[in-house]
Order: C-alpha cells, then structure tokens, then sequence
C-alpha cells in the first residue's frame, strides 16, 4: 500500500453521504441527469422541489397585447382629476346648503356616493391591478355609472341656475336688490355645474380610451373582442 502511495497515484476520498441521498446522487450520475456535474449545471439537486409562485404564469397573448397599450399614465391622471372634481363638487355643494336652504337638493353630495368610488377604482387600476383587462372592464361599468349621475347632477343644478338666472342678473340685483347670500348660492350652484360638465366629460373619455385600445390592442390584430375574458379571468 505504501508503495503504491510512493508511485505518485493518488486517492481520492469521497464524503459518506446518508443512504437515500447517495442513491439519488449515483443515479443521476449514471443517466447523466440535467443536475449532473457533466452537464455544468448549478441548479438545485433533483431532491429540492423549487418554489414557482402560482401567479408566475404567462399572459395570455390578448392580456400583453391589452396592457401594452392600455397607457396607465392618462388614466392615473383622469383618476386624480375626478377626486379633485368630485371634492370640490361636495364643498361647492355644502356651501351652498350653509348660505340658504331656498330649493335645496343636496344632489352635489348623494350624487358622490356614486362618483368616489369610480374615481377611487380609476386610480387603483394603475396603481395596484397592474392596468389588467378584467380591472378596466370593471372601471369601465363605474364610469358609465359616473356618467349617469353626472347627467343627473347637471340636469338639477342647471335647473336652479336657469330658473334663478334672471332674479340673479346684474340689472335685476342693481335695480331691486336681493339677498346676498342668495346671490352668492347662485355663483357657487354656478361653479358647481361647471365643475359636474368637466366630470361628465372625464368620465366619457374613459369610455372613449376604452374602445380605442380594445380597437387596438384585441381587434386590429386578433380579430376578436374577447368577451369571454372582458369581466372575468
């Protein structure tokens, strides 16, 4: 044995591994595995199962196609545009009721129960459901919900300024006089119909966004609208 340790050959000592690994270990040596050290792999011994994620799975390619040109800035920016809107609605509309009570609705603030969540749901569809074409589609039916009580909103408010626009004219004030906080209620019911047009608007070009990029992104090049998948994964 010395002489055979004196010849210049040299032994190598191989680590005792525990019975089930070694034989996991030998035949996946022996079949030249995709683990093995012939094939110059690193990955993980065929005994370690690896931890995929389940929401690791592709897009469908009508999915990508959707979010790639679904731009989430715009409609960030429509979302943020309709809570501004929305809160001035609701201080226009609690003024309003705070200088006289003369033909008092209150429709500025039971109109909002409808417009804060759509506004809310507009925003998060950038922010957290990753612009998803399940999400927009649900977005979708809050926005034409919006754009129902935003005609709602109009059609009352207008009401009271065009029916006050004479009392409230500049000759009429200056010749008869008025009360002032009634004059002030017309000016504040007159800016919060501007401020119910411009909502009504923004809720209408996400309707229009909408249609263009299911135009662009599912019928242009799939010819399909893919109705199946429209509210539900």
């Amino acid at each position: 044995m010395l002489a055979n340790l004196n010849s210049g050959s040299t032994i190598k000592l191989r680590p005792k591994l525990p019975s089930g690994i070694e034989t996991i270990t030998q035949n996946n040596q022996s079949t030249n595995g995709p683990y093995s050290s012939e094939a110059g792999l690193t990955a993980a011994p065929p005994w370690v199962k690896p931890n995929i994620s389940p929401y690791s799975k592709s897009l469908s390619d009508h999915e990508n196609s959707w979010r790639s040109y679904f731009l989430g800035m715009p409609v960030l920016i429509l979302g943020i545009v309709q809570i501004v809107l929305i809160v001035l609605i609701i201080i226009l509309e609690i003024t309003s009721l705070g200088l006289s009570t003369y033909s008092a609705t209150g429709a500025g603030i039971w109109c909002s129960i409808a417009f804060i969540p759509t506004a809310i749901s507009t925003v998060l569809l950038v922010k957290s459901w990753a612009r998803s074409r399940v999400r927009a589609s649900r977005v979708l039916i809050a926005q034409i919900i919006l754009l129902v009580f935003t005609f709602i909103l109009i059609g009352i408010v207008g009401s009271y300024v065009s029916s006050n626009s004479i009392t409230n004219s500049t000759a009429y004030t200056t010749y008869y006089g008025t009360n002032k906080n009634l004059t002030t209620k017309y000016k504040v019911m007159q800016a919060q119909l501007a401020f119910s047009i411009i909502l009504m608007f923004s809720g209408l070009a996400y309707v229009i966004f909408y249609l263009v990029v299911t135009y662009l992104a599912l019928w242009r090049p799939f010819h399909t609208l893919d109705i199946s998948h429209m509210f539900f994964d």
